[in-house]
């Protein structure tokens, strides 16, 4: 026997069968009634973002606003100490390097069911984006108002190594580590800033000079943050990366 056949048959049986559409209307709207009492209320995007925000550690934060006081008092003291010029570069040039991501934790927002790591990883990044400019912003300012420095000199030793101090974080965080790497971080960020103290300390390492050599540095490190950003991404698509912490 045919399908068509068959659902003919059927067809048939239900003429024969008498439906009470009163009956009917009011089974149908009782289901209905029961199904919306039975439903999870659902969240809006906002709110679970909000409620994850709130919820994740907020260590880093008050870690982060001490670390801020303390260069402010470091900064205004070295100032009267009678530091020169290229002295106080280098110790803005250390304070830009730390990147945030060393501090950053990122397991609040990955233990949650309803963000992939991706999403975890690109919110974490705004974030920390967000703070690193206003930081960046408040160091120019101070060297281009107090110490007369060029905005273009200011924007290149500052913004460089911030660079390479977010490839060193992103490079870390990519790894496929056992355990936490928490400690990685913090190495990293020792040593680059020693590596940045080093540098400050070279002869006509901060002349007009050799800006050329800070142009090409900072052009370098910025198309290799674009290209490390695509590419933990895309391992994290892919399933290779899974952990961020």
């Amino acid at each position: 026997m045919r399908d068509s056949e068959i659902k003919t048959l059927f067809a048939k049986a239900d003429e024969q069968v008498h439906v009470d559409e009163i009956r009917k209307q009011k089974t149908y709207y009782a289901m209905i009634e029961e199904m919306e009492k039975q439903r999870t209320p659902m969240m809006s995007t906002k709110n679970i973002l909000l409620h994850q925000f709130w919820y994740m550690d907020k260590l880093f934060f008050a870690v982060y606003g001490v670390l801020i006081c303390l260069g402010i008092i470091f900064v205004t003291a070295l100032q009267y100490t009678g530091l020169n010029q290229n002295g106080m570069i280098t110790v803005c040039m250390v304070g830009a390097g730390i990147d945030k991501l060393f501090f950053g934790k990122m397991a609040e927002l990955g233990e949650s069911c309803y963000f992939n790591t991706k999403q975890c990883v690109a919110a974490w990044l705004v974030l920390s984006g967000m703070i690193n400019v206003m930081i960046l912003f408040l160091i120019a300012g101070y060297l281009n108002y107090h110490w007369r420095v060029g905005l273009l000199q200011v924007g290149l030793y500052i913004l460089t190594p911030y660079l390479v101090s977010s490839i060193t974080a992103l490079g870390i965080l990519s790894m496929e580590t056992r355990g936490k790497n928490s400690s990685l971080f913090g190495m990293s960020a020792i040593f680059l800033s020693i590596s940045y103290g080093v540098i400050g300390s070279i002869p006509r390492a901060l002349f007009v000079t050799t800006l050329w050599i800070w142009a090409v540095a900072f052009l370098v490190s910025g198309l290799l943050f674009v290209m490390q950003i695509k590419k933990l991404l895309s391992k994290m698509e892919k399933g290779e990366v899974l952990c961020t912490n």
